[in-house]
């Protein structure tokens, strides 16, 4: 190898010099010790919504609650109907536990019935919202959200006496049996009536929320019943506001009507006088409050979440207060 002189050294060790300086200044800085990690995305919920049948025209606006209340806090909804049917109901929550969502909110068409379903998601770790019907014992529930259908029952009773006095022959249509709507409402009437022992109930039939069976069941009971035979039909739900009107329309005014629920049709027979009034239950802010609780549920904000019910309110409606109360849902 061929020798370095003194001269050649020097210049060599300034190169490497110039070299090494320029390496270290080259390229970003390292991250200081200190700096903040990168942040972790929130948890995205996924909730699933199964309600037993969503063609109901009550549940438009409990879903469209739903819906508002998910998009708001950033949840994922996947709702789902049962089709009125146990067993597709009892699918449909089956499905959720196979996905693994957080958690499940269901309106059930058969409080006892959706029991083992509700189990299943118990034992799979799933937390379980009612909302709307009732979930019946055996199954753990975080909450119930929607109205006090006993105390439902019990306003109606009060707006029968308010209506016919303490003594009237009354017809009494129901809605699906089995749902808890339809057994709280009657067992809350019953005992309201059990004080009131001149109000006598001379027909009791089912016609399962539906306007068209509600309708052949008045007409039924009309044509059974004279004038002067029957004073009062009271429904469990709003769906005889067709039947109400049918009978004012065909000179029936001697039998006051009184409904459940109180969609548009409810309150334009109160203000044309075919409908003597109303118990308001208002399905909106059922779906929104279901969600909500879910999202607190979910986020570990368990002190949020009123237990084992919560309860929101039912306003009676009559001529003397229609205007007061927008109609909770229908066009």
């Amino acid at each position: 190898m061929r020798s370095i002189g003194r001269t050649g050294r020097v210049a060599f060790v300034a190169l490497a010099a110039v070299v090494l300086v320029s390496a270290c200044s080259s390229g970003s800085s390292p991250t200081p010790a200190t700096s903040a990690a990168p942040s972790t995305p929130a948890k995205t919920f996924t909730v699933g919504s199964m309600i037993w049948n969503t063609s109901v025209g009550f549940y438009a606006n409990f879903i469209k609650g739903q819906q508002e209340s998910a998009k708001e806090l950033g949840i994922t909804l996947d709702l789902q109907s049962g089709n009125g049917d146990l067993a597709t109901e009892v699918s449909v929550i089956q499905q959720f536990i196979t996905k693994k969502v957080d958690l499940i909110i269901v309106t059930p068409s058969d409080a006892e019935g959706i029991v083992p379903a509700i189990k299943q998601a118990n034992d799979a770790g799933i937390p379980v919202i009612s909302a709307n019907n009732q979930v019946g014992k055996g199954a753990s529930i975080v909450t119930f959200v929607g109205a006090d259908d006993y105390q439902f029952g019990q306003k109606q009773g009060e707006l029968l006496v308010k209506a016919v006095g303490e003594n009237a022959k009354v017809g009494y249509v129901m809605g699906k049996l089995g749902t808890s709507a339809q057994t709280l409402r009657q067992k809350g009437l019953d005992d309201y009536l059990k004080t009131h022992t001149g109000i006598k109930l001379i027909e009791s039939q089912a016609a399962d929320w539906d306007n068209a069976k509600a309708l052949a069941l008045v007409q039924d009971w009309l044509s059974k019943y004279p004038a002067g035979s029957i004073d009062a039909i009271i429904d469990q739900g709003p769906e005889g506001a067709t039947a109400a009107k049918y009978a004012f329309d065909n000179g029936r005014k001697d039998v006051k009507f009184m409904m459940g629920d109180y969609p548009k049709d409810v309150k334009d027979g109160i203000t044309a006088g075919c409908i003597y009034g109303t118990v308001d239950q208002d399905p909106h802010p059922q779906g929104v409050e279901s969600v909500k609780m879910a999202n607190f549920w979910l986020l570990g904000q368990k002190d949020k979440v009123p237990q084992p019910t919560y309860y929101l309110d039912l306003p009676i409606v009559t001529s003397e207060n229609v205007d007061q109360y927008p109609a909770a849902w229908g066009d």
